[in-house]
This record gives structure tokens, sequence and C-alpha cells, in this order.
């Protein structure tokens, strides 16, 4: 053996070393609490920011050890992303309060009746300090999903843990509704014996996180069935006896584990938004199996519409399907008690934005933002908006417009990719991604959890699955 055989050998040891390291802070993320506490998912950054720096050190002692070349072709993206890790970084300079009363003079008075000298754009420093380490931390692992996931293998094995992860929520949660108890792993408490909750504080974050391993679980499921043989010539009793024998069947009695989970959460908001995902899914995949002559800006066009309106009426869908299932007076008032409660929260955001437009509270303020300017129908507190868009809205004014086009970015170049490609293999993985991220949009109407760790840590990876192929050509195909 030569000696650049034995580099090679030792880079993919390496690279397999940083993959491994990964794909075990993947598994881990769910577990505390949703990662929705900041030692969790400090614990979690401070081990992703570690490999990310070992494989740089790695890189400077040998050109063959990680590729980075993958970013330099995502200019647009890292330039997106680096201007929003800015705005966050401005929220906490602290600056003269003329120069605030500039951008947002409601924020300045804040400051001035407590006759500081100078102040922030940000009304709760240590919330936007959070937030700005939440977002350097996903940038970190976007990054260290879009350099380490580059093989087929890789991609179904990223997946089968999110798979993997489902069915566990998905046992879990089911057992503790059997048991009258909510775990988290870190604490158990009494709750409402019909609602699953898992690792998660809550049903609605445990909903997002089944809903989008579920449509990760059936995108692989696909993967893996398109190689199958078909067998008309058998008799059909030895096709269904080839049928159930399949290995294939464990993947479906996981989905159907997920999908179980998916109902006992009892989650209106999150089985609506599910249904939907679901129909766009399979919608798409039929849609671009059978279109050979496509017309791209026609398409994005529609597709924009149709998201925009889902979100719009996704509300709507939510209350008929609830009015649907529940006949008692009690069920009807506890779903006019829970969208009342939402509702006001978003009367609020539009009676008082004004005042906030440009710069907003700053980043993770939105619970100051709503004690100034509760009002006296609001019985109850409200940390988050219940609606991802409003409270981006309100803490980010119109800075929260670089996130947005962000979104739509990689919505697009996965869009365009998906219709482009040749690999079948590719395009359920595309189809499959998206309908993740229609997922936590249409959610994202009813509750907050892009404020959930978890959730956003699976869109990412999710996002980085693709992205590598979608941008290198390197990538095996």
């Amino acid at each position: 053996m030569n000696r650049s055989q034995e580099r090679n050998i030792t880079s993919n040891k390496r690279q397999k070393f940083f993959f491994v390291v990964f794909c075990t802070l993947v598994l881990i993320n769910p577990f505390p609490l949703g990662s929705n506490r900041a030692w969790a998912w400090s614990f979690e950054a401070m081990i992703a920011s570690a490999l990310l720096v070992m494989m740089v050190a790695c890189s400077l002692f040998s050109n063959e050890c990680i590729s980075w070349h993958r970013l330099k072709k995502m200019k647009t993206e890292l330039m997106l992303i680096g201007a929003w890790l800015l705005v966050n970084v401005i929220y906490l300079i602290p600056l003269p309060l003329s120069f605030i009363g500039l951008l947002s003079p409601t924020v300045a008075q804040a400051y001035i009746d407590t006759g500081a000298n100078y102040g922030y754009l940000t009304l709760d420093v240590y919330a936007s300090f959070k937030i700005l380490m939440l977002s350097v931390y996903y940038f970190v692992l976007f990054v260290l999903g879009v350099i380490l996931i580059n093989s087929r293998k890789r991609i179904k094995l990223v997946l089968f843990i999110f798979l993997a992860l489902g069915m566990f929520e998905a046992i879990y949660g089911m057992y503790l509704v059997s048991v009258g108890q909510t775990g988290t792993l870190v604490q158990v408490a009494s709750v409402a014996i019909r609602n699953a909750s898992g690792t998660f504080i809550n049903k609605n974050h445990l909903v997002a996180f089944l809903s989008m391993s579920f449509i990760l679980g059936l995108s692989l499921r696909l993967m893996i069935s398109r190689k199958l043989q078909k067998t008309p010539h058998l008799d059909w009793k030895i096709r269904a006896i080839r049928y159930i024998s399949q290995p294939l069947r464990l993947l479906d009695f996981g989905l159907f584990l997920i999908l179980t989970g998916i109902w006992a959460t009892h989650s209106r908001a999150g089985l609506a938004s599910f249904l939907l995902a679901i129909l766009f899914f399979y919608g798409f995949l039929f849609f671009s199996k059978r279109v050979k002559s496509i017309n791209y800006k026609a398409i994005l066009t529609a597709f924009a519409l149709v998201i925009v309106l889902l979100i719009v009426v996704a509300d709507d869908v939510n209350y008929f399907m609830e009015t649907l299932g529940q006949r008692s007076d009690n069920g009807m008032e506890r779903i006019l008690t829970s969208a009342e409660g939402r509702l006001l929260a978003v009367n609020q955001a539009v009676d008082n934005i004004h005042q906030y437009w440009f710069s907003g509270v700053g980043p993770g303020a939105y619970q100051v933002f709503f004690v100034n300017h509760r009002v006296l129908e609001q019985t109850a507190f409200f940390d988050h908006a219940h609606n991802d868009y409003v409270e981006f809205a309100v803490e980010y004014g119109m800075l929260s417009l670089l996130l947005l086009v962000l979104l739509l970015l990689f919505l697009h170049r996965i869009f365009i990719f998906i219709f482009k490609t040749k690999s079948s293999f590719y395009k359920i993985l595309g189809i499959g991604v998206i309908s993740s991220m229609i997922y936590l949009l249409l959610h994202g109407n009813m509750d907050f959890n892009a404020r959930i760790p978890a959730n956003i840590v699976t869109i990412i990876v999710a996002i980085s699955v693709i992205y590598g192929r979608i941008m290198m050509s390197d990538v095996n195909k």
C-alpha cells in the first residue's frame, strides 16, 4: 500500500468520525425537552462548534480531510445568513438614545423612562443574546450537514435516524398517555390524559416533530421501494407472502407507529397541517412524474399562491375539522376559548405593530411586548404569539423580511432542482424536504415551532440533506 492510499484511508476514517458525531448530535436533539431550554441547546451547540473546529483544524493539515468547496457555491445563501446574524448582533450594540429614537421611538422611550443614557434596539437584551447564539448554532449545524451528508448512503442514514426518533417519541408519548403523565426524560408531571407530548413540553411541539419525521421517513420508504422488482407473473399467494416477508414492512410499521403518535397528540392545528402537507407531498409527487414540459415561472407563481392560500385558510380548516369532531358544548367551548386567545394575540400585534414597524421590539422580546400592550380581555399570559409570522414581525419588524427571503431562496432552489433532476431518488428526497417545510409554514400560522430548537434543527438538517446535492457536482449520483 502506497502513501497516497494510506492518506485516503486515514482521511475516510476522519470523515466517518465527523459524520458519526454529527449523527449523534441529531440523535440526542429531541430528548431534553425538545432542546427547549438554554442548558440543552447550548450543550448541543458546543458539540457542533467543537466538531466544526476539529474539521477546520483537520483540513489545515490535510487537503484530503474535508472538502470545503461546497460552501463556495453557496455565496448567496451564506451572504443572507451572514446578514441575518449581523442583524441579530446589531440588537446587542449599545447605542445613543437619540439614534435609537430614529429607528424605534417607542423602544427609545422605554429606556428614557428608566433614566438610562444609552440603550439597545431590543427591550430584552438577554433574550436577544440567546436568539443570536441559537442562530449561530443553527448556522453551524447547516454547514456541517451540507459538508458531511455527501452520499446516498449517508442521506438514507440521516432519514432513518429521524424515522427511529419519530418511532421512539410516538411510543413514549402514547405510553405516557396510557398512564396519565407527560414526560420529558427530565421531569414527569400530571396532565390531561388524552394529549401525548413525548419528550417535548407540549403536544403541539411533539406533533410537529412527529409530522416531519413521518414525511422524511415516507421519503425514505419510497426511495427504497422504487428499486424493488415487480413480479406480476407469480401466483398471488406467493406475491402476498413475499410482500409480507419483506424487510420494508418493518419500515411501514414504523410509519404506522408515528402516525398513531401524531393522532395521540390531539393537536388540532398539527393534525390539519399534517394532512395538508401529506396531500401536498403526494400531489407534488404525482405532478412531477406526469409533467414533461414545464413552465417554471408559472409553477413557482402557482406554488407561492397555494402556500399563501393554505396559510390564510388554515385556521378555518382547523376550526371546521374540530367542529366536525366535537359535538358536546364543552368541546365547542374549548375550541372557541383557544381560538379567542390566539386571535387576541394577533389583534394585539396588529394594533401596536406601527410603533415598532422598522426594527420591532428585539429578538426574543415578544413577552415584553405582550405585557406592555396587554388588554383586559387577555386573561392568560403569552410568552409566544402562537403564530410564528406575528412573532417574527413583532420582534424584527421590517428586518424579518430578510429571513423570509432566505426561506424563499431555499424553497426556490429545491423546487427547481426537483423538476430538473433525472434521478427519482433525489426527486423524492426534494419533495419530502419541501413537504416538511410546508408543514412548518402551515403549523406556524397557529403555533410557534420556529422557537422550538429540536424542530428547527430537524428542518435545517432536512434542508442540508438535499442542499449539498443541489449545489455540488461531486455528490454521488
